[in-house]
């Protein structure tokens, strides 16, 4: 299980918000599907959480409806963990000996 809530129950939540961003903004289905590059038969798997969905077919029906911004905001960036001075003192790489085969 990824989510406390559960797989399926996470995509249709977010399908179910997608749909109602879509509505806010008074826009058909065939019209986001159509941006997105998808047959309305995928951009309604989309609304109804189908988790077989391309995430990129998901993430772009979020671009569409202004949401990009907040997808990039999910997961903060990573913190480097060596610093430029860790990275310049590393001990120089040994290369592997020729292989001494006997024939």
């Amino acid at each position: 299980m990824v989510s406390i809530r559960g797989d399926r129950e996470a995509m249709t939540s977010l399908g179910a918000r997608i749909r109602d961003a879509r509505l806010a903004r008074n826009l058909a289905q065939s019209y986001i599907a159509s941006i997105v590059g998808v047959s309305l038969p995928t951009y309604r798997k989309i609304e109804s959480g189908d988790g077989t969905v391309e995430f990129r077919h998901v993430a772009g029906a979020l671009a569409v409806l202004g949401y990009a911004e907040a997808l990039a905001e999910l997961i903060p960036p990573v913190a480097p963990t060596m610093t430029m001075k860790e990275l310049v003192s590393l001990p120089e790489r040994k290369r592997a000996s020729a292989s001494k085969r006997k024939v």
